[in-house]
């Protein structure tokens, strides 16, 4: 079961990762270009990936809050206790 688990893990974190670095490879001039509805969701994508990306690398105590603070805005994870 761990292999699983490893393998699922180490796929969802390449696949994020690969994401992550296209989104940024996009040249920020072209995308200034675009409408307006298209640079948010450029924007949005990075900083959902960056966020999905941390949370995979950071382990999360039961109980304990944890606060991703990015350039664009922040994300909060909080498990709570198991009882």
């Amino acid at each position: 079961m761990k292999d699983r688990i490893e393998l699922i893990y180490d796929e969802a974190y390449d696949f994020i990762d690969q994401a992550l670095t296209k989104i940024r490879a996009l040249d920020k001039n072209d995308l200034q270009t675009e409408n307006e509805e298209v640079q948010e969701k450029a924007e949005r994508t990075e900083f959902a990936l960056q966020a999905a990306r941390d949370i995979l690398e950071n382990m999360i105590i039961p109980g304990k809050k944890l606060t991703f603070i990015y350039e664009k805005g922040s994300v909060v994870v909080e498990i709570p206790d198991k009882k």
